[in-house]
């Protein structure tokens, strides 16, 4: 089974592999950019109290990357970024039954967010999937995020995601398979 995740950094992926947080040094931008995204959800500003939170969510969180299991279509989309996203942003997939096969996928987590965002957004809906086959592959509602009460919040609160936790806390570059090159569009931008 094909996963996926969207990417701006595939030049520098395709040569030292897909990183989770705990891979990068816990004071570069990105891993404390990271880090902000989960400020609500810890109920704090500070960076080891948002890592001890992610900690206590599930064992291995700060080694999970997250997958979606089907790429947007390319079309215009009313939320900005996913707007941007889907032209700007590299695809790239992972097999996720040879991760797991070849020991580099330890446990696998759902987030799905499409019923508690609004009511609390700091409520992580997240549970454990016990087996590959429970993993949903219905046909994401890429438009929900464009609902005037979701506009606000990142497209990932409207999009079923997984969590995979990676037992050295990367996915090795062999692994990895371009699916969309979005390189010349962010050429353009630039």
């Amino acid at each position: 089974m094909k996963v996926y995740l969207y990417t701006y950094a595939y030049d520098k992926i395709k040569q030292e592999g897909y990183k989770s947080l705990a891979m990068f040094d816990k004071n570069s931008e990105h891993c404390k950019n990271a880090l902000r995204t989960h400020r609500s959800s810890a109920k704090s500003e500070n960076d080891d109290d948002i890592r001890d939170y992610l900690e206590r969510t599930f064992e291995g969180r700060l080694r999970s990357i997250c997958v979606i299991t089907e790429i947007a279509p390319v079309e215009n989309y009313a939320h900005p970024y996913l707007n941007y996203l889907v032209s700007h942003a590299d695809v790239i997939s992972f097999d996720l039954n040879q991760l797991i096969a070849d020991g580099i996928v330890e446990a696998i987590y759902c987030k799905d967010l499409r019923q508690t965002a609004l009511t609390n957004a700091s409520f992580e809906n997240i549970y454990k999937i016990e087996n590959v086959d429970e993993i949903d592959l219905e046909p994401c509602d890429w438009h929900l995020c464009e609902k005037e009460e979701y506009k606000k919040l990142s497209p990932w609160a409207t999009i079923k995601h997984y969590m995979l936790v990676l037992t050295n806390g990367y996915i090795p570059p062999e692994y990895i398979t371009l699916e969309v090159d979005n390189s010349k569009a962010r050429e353009i931008k630039a």
